[in-house]
Parts: C-alpha cells; sequence; structure tokens
C-alpha cells in the first residue's frame, strides 16, 4: 500500500496527519500517513431534521440536493426553494406537505442508503441511450485518475456522471459509496444535466438501495468497478434499468438492461 507515497500531499485537502506503526516482513516503522475526514452531516428539511449523513465535509450543497433527489423527497429540482450549510447541518426548504415528512421520518433507515423502506412509485427507465463498452471502462479507469483523495489516503469512494461521449458532467469523492452518488448527481443536477440521458459510474457495490438513488434520479445506466448485490440486480431489471458490474480492465458483466450497451 504505497498510494500516500506516490500522490502528493495537499495541505488544504480533507485530510488529517495521523501516527501509525508499519509492520512488514522488513520489521517494524514509523510512519505519518493522512487519514480521510469522516463527519456527522445534519439534513433539515422544512425545519424537520430528517437524516445524519458521515460524509466528507465538502460539497455539502451538492450532498442536500442530490440526497433530497436520490431518496424520493424532490420529484424534481425545481421544488427546492432554499438550501444552505450551516456549520454541519445542510438546511433546506421545499414544496412538500409536512405529514410527508413525519412519514418519511418514521420509515428511513439507518445510514444514509434511504429512507424509504419499499422501493414502490419508482418510476420505471424509459431511455433508450446506449453507451459502448470502451466508453465504459474508460470512465471507469478515470474515477482513479481524479481520485486525489483516495490516491493519497485509500479511504474515498468515487461516483461521477457522464455523457454518452464521455464528457465527465460530474465526479465526488466521499467517505460513504452513498454520499459520493448524492454529490454527484447533486452537482449535475445544479449544472442543468439531462440525468435521462447520461450514466453513473461508481467505485462501491451496487446495492438494491444504490440503484434505488440512481432510478429516482432518472439515470438509465449504473456501471461499477465493484460488485453488485441480488436486490440491486432485481431492481434494475424491474425498473427497464442497465445495470454493469466488475468494469475492470478489458472486461465487464451487464446484469439488466443489455440494450443499452454497443
Amino acid at each position: 500500500m504505497s498510494y500516500w507515497r506516490e500522490e502528493p500531499h495537499d495541505p488544504s485537502a480533507p485530510y488529517l496527519p495521523t501516527q501509525c506503526i508499519e509492520l512488514s516482513d522488513h520489521g517494524a516503522s514509523e510512519l505519518e500517513v493522512d487519514v480521510v475526514l469522516e463527519q456527522s452531516i445534519g439534513l433539515v428539511l422544512n425545519d424537520r431534521p430528517i437524516a445524519t449523513l458521515l460524509a466528507l465535509p465538502r460539497e455539502l450543497t451538492e450532498l442536500g440536493v442530490g440526497f433530497l433527489l436520490c431518496e424520493g423527497l424532490l420529484d424534481d429540482v425545481d421544488e427546492l426553494r432554499s438550501i444552505s450549510v450551516k456549520d454541519d447541518t445542510i438546511e433546506c426548504r421545499a414544496a412538500l406537505k409536512d405529514e410527508d415528512v413525519e412519514l418519511w421520518m418514521e420509515i428511513r433507515s439507518s445510514g444514509c442508503i434511504g429512507i424509504r423502506s419499499s422501493w414502490e412509485g419508482i418510476e420505471p427507465i424509459s431511455s433508450e441511450v446506449e453507451v459502448s463498452r470502451k466508453l465504459m471502462l474508460d470512465v471507469v479507469e478515470q474515477l482513479r485518475e481524479r481520485a486525489t483523495l483516495w490516491r493519497r489516503t485509500g479511504g474515498t469512494h468515487s461516483s461521477l456522471v457522464c455523457t454518452p461521449e464521455g464528457d465527465v458532467v460530474a465526479f465526488c469523492e466521499d467517505v460513504s459509496r452513498a454520499c459520493s452518488v448524492d454529490k454527484a448527481i447533486g452537482t449535475a443536477v445544479l449544472s442543468s444535466a439531462d440525468l435521462s440521458e447520461c450514466a453513473l459510474i461508481t467505485t462501491g457495490r451496487l446495492s438494491g438501495g444504490m440503484v434505488a438513488k440512481a432510478a429516482r434520479a432518472g439515470v438509465p445506466i449504473v456501471v461499477s468497478k465493484a460488485a453488485p448485490l441480488s436486490t440491486g440486480v432485481e431492481l434494475a431489471r424491474a425498473l427497464g434499468m442497465t445495470l454493469v458490474a466488475f468494469a475492470r480492465g478489458s472486461n465487464l458483466y451487464v446484469y439488466a438492461g443489455s440494450q443499452r450497451v454497443v
């Protein structure tokens, strides 16, 4: 593990110098390495706390926008009236009923993979956009090239949103795979990207919660260098999405929606 030796130290980056001892065949060595910062971030909607996210404390506006869309609290970013970040809290106001917020609070899951206990109500994906195998593999490689925090610390996940031509609309790193998706989606939406014509590329495993995030945002194609889980495959097939996993080197595996891979 030599990534912290290869990537230059950035004094403005969100990681902390930390002492550790390396044990190897050559004995013990004291090292100072950089450990990525994780922070508890509160999300408040219409004056009601709805979630606590363990996240990298940057791009918090994008995190808030992406979370609200990816968890189905907003159907469209135009429903968002205001969003501001105050210390470790994201405060949002949106055009939605208070009783709906109460319901979501009662059934939300722990962590940041989902608020709803079921995926009922998620609209099927009808986009006919196509992406080539080569482009998918090229963009997966970009995850590593752009992930300076990961190369320095080994402690982040990365997600990006791209067009069928390979143009990267958004790229974000976070300590949480789910929050990296929220941030990438939020960044793309705030730049007015048409998500129905984009693909989401990520380093995280493709669980049902992760696939649901993409589906609620209207993204038709989800690609990961990691493994899928059974719930992710099941949901992608049910919604007509394209699900690609183990995209590494020259190979990838399509678990759903192969018609979009050309």
